[in-house]
């Protein structure tokens, strides 16, 4: 992604944090932790806070089995 989502465009529910996707697909925080070390599993944003993003869409991919991770 060449731009960082605005503040609103984070809240308006098209992106996650880990720990919704850690609930959403039963995955621990230390795999989502060790996937994005790896470079693999689902596409992440990282903030200048350090803060991480899922965009939704690539987790609904995921659960919907569209997407390997």
């Amino acid at each position: 992604m060449s731009h960082l989502p605005t503040p609103q465009t984070l809240r308006s529910g098209e992106w996650m944090t880990p720990r919704q996707v850690s609930a959403a697909t039963h995955y621990a925080l230390q795999t989502l932790a060790n996937n994005r070390s790896l470079g693999i599993g689902l596409p992440y944003i990282k903030l200048p806070t350090g803060r991480i993003w899922y965009r939704r869409a690539d987790v609904e991919a995921l659960l919907g089995g569209a997407v390997a991770a």
